[in-house]
């Protein structure tokens, strides 16, 4: 396999649950985007620029449990820094579609 990782490699990735408690219209961002604040449990409280404005209104992601990676550096988008990767499945028209666990679990749990 061309892009073959290793376990360990697999396991250096921080992938947990959060709760998003704000959303903010992000206009400076050259792709549209929320600006998410969300609420990883022991792991604190953290911001992430999100492009999900095509399948995603804020009323619907405030209390949203979400996955993301949580051990990137900051990355700074336009005037604000994103300390998380949002993850989600990106759909051939380029729309993204959260991922989430099948049930609510405590935010800051590990996915394997």
């Amino acid at each position: 396999m061309e892009n073959a990782i290793s376990w360990a490699d697999f396991e250096k990735v921080e992938i947990v649950t959060g709760t998003v408690v704000a959303v903010e219209e992000f206009p400076e961002a050259r792709k549209p985007a929320y600006k998410l604040t969300i609420d990883f449990g022991p792991k604190g409280i953290k911001r992430s620029s999100a492009q999900l404005t095509r399948l995603y209104k804020p009323e619907q992601l405030t209390g949203m449990q979400i996955v993301a990676v949580v051990n990137f550096p900051p990355k700074q988008i336009a005037s604000f820094k994103s300390e998380c990767l949002v993850l989600g499945a990106i759909g051939k028209d380029g729309e993204v579609t959260l991922l989430q666990t099948e049930r609510k679990t405590e935010n800051g749990s590990r996915i394997a």
